[in-house]
């Protein structure tokens, strides 16, 4: 045998070596971690490992609202159904990436925030505290040159003379209002035409708003961006929806699947009073009820480091949801509405539940026996490495016809026997509330934040006044 030969017979054997000492390694890992040696293999190909970085951020880099301003008093939603809502979104997605980059600087403004957004332009809400290193992890910067303030609305002013150019401003946590140098965007849409056409609209796509402040009805204590209808006409189309908890969770086998993944065969059943199916290994319990609730706790210790990023315990979460989320049918949107940070590393999320372009909102009293309930569709803690807990009110939505209603806000508060000067108004919703006892007929709401308690108001039928 030449030398030759052998030598390339000792690297090939090398390599089996290091891949097979690999092997071991992760086998061993994962029995250290309650696992066996299956999972570990199916783990290389599961669908989780296909879950990059890119495809969370575009699925969850999104604006809670999108709102043009003609520059007087009107404004309206632009949702992502709309022409215009990939124009109006890709203008603030570049234009906050040369902002983070450095690119266009920032400076603080004495300007004020109600004045700002009677201005035409975009007015864009991401319905939380954007701080600046998830930003700049969804926009794939890297580090900032710039210090950025956590924020949770911006405006872009457009320029009087040149259309294609705007002016970021940006509403601070720190109750502050920052100001970027002029933005010019070459593909940006002309505002004032775009607002014409919606003003001569009569297709019913595209509802009328104000603002508080600038019908001047606002009170001290009030936001002045809340958006409320006060327009003709008075009643408009809304769809109606039938929820119940997935039907796809009846099936054993389909809810074992999704809840556990991969490591279905490890793990123990257990069934209380018929309702309640929970399954447990190790640190680790899941429970499904029949009314849809689910819930998962990781009871061993976290090893969290401290210095884990939002966007890597995001990519945690949204791998959790991805694989639960199948019990779901594929019409109903799962948004980001709540990031905050928490001890050790972790990173609680807030994710809502969108049909048909309208907010769910949630209230459901959790089954801990403790009173609190859950304010979001799913509230899930994770850090880098895994989820630590989840609490998921699992429902399917079916359309059930379509109605007019009235959405005008005092008219429907009115109709209440409340008086609209004795609720402090931090932000308006048209959408859908679901609490306890959620199977049945889904109807439109006016939901009203008022700081720490949220107002349910249900729209008046046509011919209900």
């Amino acid at each position: 045998m030449s030398r030759e030969i052998k030598e390339r017979l000792k690297t090939v054997c090398i390599y089996i070596l290091i891949i097979t000492g690999l092997i071991q390694i992760g086998i061993l890992w994962n029995y250290e971690n309650q696992g066996a040696p299956i999972s570990f293999f199916t783990g290389l190909f599961s669908k989780d490992s296909q879950i990059s970085d890119e495809t969370v951020s575009e699925k969850l880099f999104i604006p809670y609202r999108l709102i043009l301003s003609d520059g007087e008093i009107t404004y309206w939603i632009i949702t992502k159904n709309s022409e215009y809502y990939r124009s109006f979104w890709n203008e603030a997605a570049k234009g906050l990436e040369k902002i983070v980059s450095g690119e266009a600087r920032l400076t603080e403004t004495n300007e004020k925030w109600e004045e700002i957004i009677d201005k035409q332009g975009i007015l864009v809400d991401f319905g939380y505290t954007m701080e600046s290193d998830l930003l700049r992890w969804f926009l794939g910067t890297g580090r900032t040159l710039q210090e950025l303030p956590g924020f949770r609305k911006l405006m872009i002013k457009r320029d009087i003379v040149r259309s294609d150019t705007g002016v970021f401003y940006i509403c601070g946590s720190d109750g502050k209002i920052y100001r970027s140098d002029p933005l010019r965007y070459e593909k940006a849409a002309n505002i004032s035409e775009i607002s014409r056409k919606l003003t001569e609209d009569q297709s019913e796509n595209y509802r009328r708003y104000f603002t508080l402040s600038g019908s001047k009805i606002n009170k001290p204590d009030d936001e002045p961006d809340v958006l409320y209808v006060a327009s003709s006409p008075r009643y408009w189309p809304y769809f109606r929806y039938t929820v119940n908890p997935p039907l796809r969770a009846d099936n054993e086998e389909i809810l074992a699947e999704a809840l556990l993944g991969s490591e279905t065969g490890r793990y123990n059943k257990y069934v209380y009073n018929e309702d309640v199916v929970q399954y447990t290994y190790g640190s680790n319990i899941y429970r499904y009820y029949s009314d849809g609730y689910m819930t998962y706790r990781y009871l061993g210790s976290s090893e969290a480091a401290a210095g884990t990023k939002a966007g890597e315990a995001l990519v945690t979460a949204y791998k959790f949801i991805a694989r639960v989320r199948e019990l779901l049918s594929s019409d109903t949107e799962i948004i980001l509405s709540s990031v905050k940070k928490r001890s050790g590393g972790a990173y609680e999320f807030g994710f809502e539940y969108r049909i048909n372009t309208m907010p769910v909102k949630v209230a459901y009293e959790m089954k801990d026996g403790g009173g609190k309930k859950l304010g979001y569709a799913i509230k899930i803690t994770a850090d880098s490495k895994r989820v630590l807990e989840c609490d998921w009110l699992l429902l399917d939505f079916k359309q059930n016809g379509k109605g007019k209603y009235n959405d005008r806000l005092l008219e429907v508060i009115g109709s209440r026997n409340m008086k609209f000067d004795n609720i402090t108004v931090k932000g308006i919703d048209t959408g859908y509330y679901i609490s306890n006892g959620v199977n049945g007929l889904l109807e439109p709401s006016l939901i009203i934040q008022t700081g720490d308690s949220t107002v349910n108001l249900d729209l008046i039928p046509q011919g209900g006044d």
